[in-house]
């Protein structure tokens, strides 16, 4: 059957546009019953009005972390804290007052800002993906929230000298045996986040190349979120020492991990841990060596912003410019600007 064309020289009869159903001598849009119908579909499905605990359900469902055991657990103990102080209401009810009343209980609990955002993260997350999920046409009450101190309550980051690093990496090479001795020194020169080579898989270090390397890509312990954090960092003087050490004892122990000792959930936790109880004299932690890098960048003057953030996997937007072109930066070019900034 042929579809009939509106024929734009004509009048345009605005019920074709704007239908209207009659029911029981009451006129409808059919644009509102059909959002009617799909509502009654979808509270079908639950033989009832649908509550936070299936969007919770959908949520894991639907989410591909589901399959990491700490994405699961730490989203079951976001979801439970606001499920225990309201009861499992139905997703109609919900109302954004429930969120600053949430809120608003945490903070006197004595929780930071900082984490009552990543708990609000959590449930915004899960009610737009349930909304999806059940055509319901609503945003989320849970979105735009303000939390009072947020960024306020921050420690501020030491200053980072290049003769606090030295005497940093001189320490470490005393005692990189150690695998998370070795973690550090390939941070040093690189500025991986301490997951990044914590969590890459074994065929993610390439060393049989011109200029030896390792992966950040996503795998069963990590999602990389970003196009920009997936990336290739070349690894160069003692980061590539330590690199070949690591890849050496995986090999021993026949793991498909580069760093067996610390392939877990958690195991970032725990690394981080020994590391800051390694480099205590120095009161320097993990996540210092990337500002570190960051700072000697910097310092240089003339490294361009996106190649810089091709090594360390930030990304500052910008223009569509930075969304075209199918190579990126080269390691070849990686490469120059770390060995301008090597420690």
């Amino acid at each position: 059957m042929q579809s009939k064309l509106i024929n734009l020289a004509e009048p345009i009869d605005l019920e074709i546009l704007n239908r209207t159903i009659n029911i029981h001598g009451i006129s409808f849009e059919e644009e509102y019953l059909a959002k009617l119908v799909a509502e009654h579909l979808s509270k079908k499905q639950y033989g009832r009005e649908p509550t936070i605990t299936d969007a919770f359900k959908i949520y894991i469902q639907e989410n591909p972390s589901s399959k990491r055991d700490r994405f699961v657990q730490t989203a079951t103990r976001h979801f439970y804290s606001f499920r225990d102080l309201f009861g499992n209401l139905t997703l109609e009810e919900l109302r954004h007052w429930h969120i600053t009343q949430y809120r608003d209980h945490q903070l006197n609990r004595g929780m930071l800002p900082s984490s009552v955002r990543k708990y609000n993260n959590t449930l915004n997350a899960m009610l737009n993906v349930a909304f999806k999920h059940l055509d319901i046409d609503r945003l989320s009450p849970f979105r735009a929230l303000k939390i009072k101190g947020e960024g306020e309550i921050k420690k501020p980051m030491p200053l980072i000298t290049n003769d606090l690093v030295k005497r940093v990496k001189d320490h470490l090479l005393e005692r990189a045996h150690s695998p998370h001795c070795l973690i550090a020194l390939i941070q040093l020169n690189t500025g991986f986040r301490l997951s990044e080579p914590l969590f890459a898989r074994l065929d993610d270090c390439i060393l049989d190349h011109d200029i030896p390397h390792l992966w950040v890509r996503r795998n069963e312990l990590t999602d990389r979120k970003t196009s920009s954090s997936i990336r290739a960092v070349p690894l160069y003087d003692v980061s590539l020492d330590a690199a070949k050490e690591l890849y050496k004892i995986a090999k021993r122990h026949s793991s498909e991990w580069f760093v067996p000792h610390y392939a877990r959930d958690n195991g970032n936790t725990s690394c981080s841990a020994i590391i800051k109880k390694t480099l205590k004299p120095f009161q320097f932690r993990s996540h210092m060596f990337r500002h570190s890098i960051v700072d000697r960048m910097k310092a240089c003057n003339d490294i361009p912003t996106r190649l810089a953030e091709s090594i360390t996997g930030h990304s500052s937007g910008g223009s569509e410019f930075n969304n075209y072109g199918t190579i990126g930066y080269t390691l070849e070019q990686k490469l120059e600007v770390i060995k301008r900034v090597a420690i």
